[in-house]
């Protein structure tokens, strides 16, 4: 189907894309990678009056160390995700998580950020953000704030943010030594959202089990 008409907007920064979701009010939505976004407007489940693209907005992406957090931009990647050193050697969860999202076309251009933030149960990001202990950070014309993503979720598409606020980057903190990770998903082909899926992080110390 065709979605309803609708204004598309670009910003070129972080502060931009706030004053724009501002002042275009409850109308208008910010797009990630739009693999969960555009297919409900096709199918008139949803209707905004705006999209406000942030892919052109550089400082949205990226995957740094912070102390002993690794800070990843909103607008990174699957494959970017799955193609980092870094994450790879201290939150290796995350990379085997982005292998089983769609296909190689959903994640050169489905994000982080979109997939976490959306609240679309059928996502693979939620579970795993949840067991990770990870932390949103917020950004709207107000300022910027963080928002727990155990905290986040209130049910089906319905989360913690405000009209207005969009997720910027999602804050990690490294599991600890002597931790496993698995992450286990139930689809009827490749490709498809989860029927069901499983996070785990689990941390031994002195051969028990300390932490699940």
């Amino acid at each position: 189907m065709i979605p309803p008409a609708f204004a598309y907007h670009r910003p070129k920064s972080v502060s931009e894309a706030a004053t724009m979701l501002a002042d275009l009010g409850e109308e208008a939505r910010p797009l990630a990678g739009g693999h969960s976004l555009i297919p409900m407007m096709k199918l008139r489940l949803a209707a905004p009056e705006h999209l406000v693209d942030l892919g052109g907005i550089a400082e949205l992406r990226g995957i740094r160390a912070d102390g002993n957090d690794i800070v990843i931009g909103a607008m990174t990647t699957q494959h970017e995700l799955i193609g980092s050193d870094l994450l790879a050697s201290k939150i290796p969860l995350l990379r085997e998580a982005s292998l089983v999202i769609a296909d190689p076309q959903v994640r050169y251009v489905g994000t982080l950020g979109g997939n976490a933030a959306n609240g679309d149960p059928g996502n693979d990001m939620p579970a795993v953000m949840m067991c990770l202990g990870a932390t949103y950070q917020v950004a709207s014309k107000k300022g910027e704030k963080r928002l727990a993503a155990r905290d986040f979720y209130k049910s089906a598409y319905v989360t913690a943010l405000a009209p207005g606020e969009f997720v910027t980057a999602i804050r990690i903190p490294v599991p600890p030594a002597g931790h496993g990770s698995a992450y286990e998903k139930l689809k009827r082909k490749v490709g498809d959202y989860a029927t069901a899926a499983a996070a785990v992080v689990l941390t031994m110390s002195g051969g028990k089990v300390a932490t699940c």
